[in-house]
């Protein structure tokens, strides 16, 4: 039986997608094809019905055979970050892998919660303006998944504590965002030891930033949206070509700016969360606050 010996359980827009590339990268290392297969939140995803058109696997064997190509040696992993929000998935994934280990990523969870609306924009995902999810404190219906999606799934105290309580400290590793963006190579070499890979180079990490851009018209953002049109690309067309595609059909602009009456609404909901946190961790976030 091939399970996973690390998963990458989130948080979203946490810098999860450089750490999935990174060992992906590594040839000690075999990644799950998605990144994201979310066997351990499947019931969460299909009874909550959320707007992105989500990959899952539901059957233990199915599951299995994502990592049947994994070599004799090779550590495996895979990346769904939605095992970090929903309460039960802790439990499923300590019953069905009990020793493996469990790596955290955490960002500044204001700046999380802007770039999360972001993307979902991007996608042509959301109607609603940042500002009008924000102070809809999650009482409007039509709003509620949104709220959750953007603001809920940075209140990272509760989530951690739960993985506290299934999996010992020693089987879990939690990383800031900004510290892989400025020292990948220190965030990476402490995640090599870790998972005990010996075999890496830190000069073939690759560093490189997404710019933000939108699609030039409402086609494309519709095309763009579903989840398996871009599976789809990802898998038939090499990354130039791909690149190429992304200057034709996309644009770069200017990154919007949360507002300031916006931003000190959620500060005010995640004071108390980054005070626990602290305690649980013990570290400074007062950067977040």
């Amino acid at each position: 039986m091939k399970l996973p010996n690390f998963i990458i359980v989130g948080a979203p827009k946490a810098g999860t997608t450089a750490l999935y590339n990174f060992l992906e990268n590594n040839k000690s290392v075999f990644m799950s094809n998605p990144k994201e297969v979310n066997f351990f939140s499947a019931n969460e995803l299909r009874e909550q019905n959320i707007y992105y058109d989500y990959f899952y696997i539901e059957n233990l064997t199915e599951y299995e055979k994502l990592f049947k190509d994994s070599k004799k040696n090779q550590i495996i992993g895979e990346a769904s970050v939605s095992y970090l929000y929903y309460e039960k998935t802790p439990e499923k994934i300590k019953k069905i892998i009990p020793d493996v280990k469990i790596i955290i990523m955490l960002r500044n969870p204001i700046k999380r919660a802007f770039s999360h609306y972001l993307m979902d924009k991007r996608l042509g995902l959301v109607k609603y303006s940042f500002e009008k999810i924000v102070s809809s404190y999650g009482k409007n219906e039509s709003m509620k998944i949104y709220y959750q999606q953007y603001v809920e799934l940075g209140l990272y105290y509760a989530q951690i504590k739960r993985y506290m309580e299934f999996f010992d400290n020693k089987k879990i590793k939690i990383y800031f965002q900004k510290d892989l963006l400025k020292n990948p190579d220190s965030v990476m070499k402490n995640l090599y030891e870790f998972l005990n890979i010996n075999n890496y180079d830190l000069k073939d990490l690759n560093r490189k930033h997404n710019n933000f851009s939108m699609p030039k018209n409402n086609f494309i953002q519709k095309l763009y949206s579903s989840f398996w049109v871009r599976s789809l690309l990802s898998k038939i067309l090499p990354k130039k070509i791909k690149k190429k595609i992304v200057g034709i059909f996309f644009e770069t602009k200017s990154k919007p700016k949360i507002k300031k009456d916006t931003e000190n609404i959620l500060k005010e909901i995640y004071k108390n969360d980054i005070e626990n946190l602290e305690k649980l961790l013990e570290v400074n976030l007062s950067h977040w606050k």
